[in-house]
């Protein structure tokens, strides 16, 4: 409602800021830009934003945000007619659009599937757990999101079985594949309901309706990873402040470098190898560490900064540098953050799971078992 501008935080689902509307035959309002591939006749524009994103004519309300708490609608504008003001309000608070003239090209399919074993993510620890149930002569079907198999190994340097992790990925679907077994990528799994039945919703590039899939399987095995948390500093949300995990998809996936002067700040291990290949691709990288000591060893062209964090972010459409907690300023035209990992628990938790607080991990994970559901991985 402040009309603050936003820039892309993720790489996948768990984007919150870059929504546009679709037009054209997948006319959607308020899709996420990082699940929907580019293609031919894509139709796309943002939410919220008159004209635009980057001239938006409402932007002045974030000078007034504090005169706008949340809900305050509800008291302010009840007299002398509520439904006068609503629809402005709804209007320049609101987000995507739906078309009343749209129509759908065609019925979606509904498929119902029966199997021993459905496994939810194709990362490293779904593709092992359908590897070990298809060698043990059990009917599997493997899901993923993505339009690939692999999760992190897409992007994550890694070595499994004494292989690069490419090859390996390639080889485990090859043998699933082989077998007969179903595997289904641009796929996510939306809900676990009675008696474990699993929904799935398939998205197609061909434009077709997306497929309904109802899956009954004896096992199902949740292998959905974790998502990348931020940190807080001042002005966090700017555009060009995004995960340490998205900048090295983009840019190992697509060839796209984020950045030229970038600041990496972290609290964790995993923001090294973002940190290294940041800088190998020419890029001039500052790494911000909170912790002092345990820390690896930073890449040599990665300017390194242990015990210090990041107090605030500066810029207006988006990040132009970053100040430390000691007032020491850096210019950056991006900031990349990694303050962790959330285990992604939201199926088990919906399946009636209770979850565990885990002070070494700062995360809920899963805690005491469901009947016929096994969580493995992150």
């Amino acid at each position: 409602k402040s009309h603050r501008p936003r820039g892309i935080w993720g790489a996948g689902v768990e984007e919150p800021n870059a929504l546009v509307d679709l037009g054209g035959t997948r006319a959607t309002p308020n899709t996420r830009a990082t699940t929907e591939p580019v293609r031919d006749g894509l139709v796309a524009k943002s939410v919220n934003a008159t004209p635009s994103a980057l001239a938006d004519r409402n932007a002045f309300l974030d000078r007034f945000a504090r005169f706008i708490p949340a809900a305050f609608y509800y008291k302010t504008f009840m007299w002398p007619d509520w439904h006068r003001f609503e629809p402005r309000i709804r209007a320049m608070a609101g987000l995507g659009t739906v078309d009343a003239d749209w129509t759908s090209p065609g019925m979606a399919d509904q498929i119902n599937h029966h199997c021993d074993v459905l496994v939810v993510g194709a990362g490293p620890a779904g593709l092992a757990a359908a590897g070990l149930a298809s060698g043990a002569g059990l009917t599997v079907a493997l899901v993923d999101d993505q339009q690939s198999p692999g999760g992190s190994l897409g992007h994550r340097a890694a070595e499994i079985d004494g292989k690069p992790a490419a090859v390996w990925v390639k080889e485990t679907i090859a043998e699933l594949a082989a077998g007969g077994h179903l595997i289904l990528h641009s796929t996510t799994a939306f809900g676990i309901y009675d008696h474990n039945l699993v929904g799935l919703n398939q998205r197609h590039l061909d434009g077709r309706p997306d497929t309904l899939w109802r899956v009954r399987p004896r096992q199902i095995v949740l292998a959905t990873g974790a998502i990348e948390r931020p940190l807080p500093f001042a002005n966090n949300d700017l555009p060009g402040i995004m995960s340490a995990d998205a900048a090295l998809a983009y840019l190992r996936r697509h060839a796209v470098l984020v950045g030229r002067r970038i600041i990496v700040a972290a609290n964790n291990d995993s923001a090294y190898e973002v940190a290294g290949a940041l800088a190998e691709a020419g890029a001039d990288v500052t790494l911000v560490d909170i912790r002092r000591d345990g820390t690896p060893a930073a890449a040599a062209n990665v300017r390194l900064m242990k015990g210090r964090s990041l107090a605030s972010a500066s810029g207006k459409l988006r990040v132009d540098g970053v100040t430390l907690d000691d007032g020491t300023r850096f210019d950056a035209d991006c900031v990349v953050v990694s303050g962790g990992w959330t285990p992604t628990i939201h199926l088990f938790g919906q399946a009636k799971g209770k979850l565990a607080w885990s002070d070494a991990r700062a995360a809920f994970l899963p805690g005491e078992p469901v009947g016929g559901i096994a969580v493995v991985g992150a």
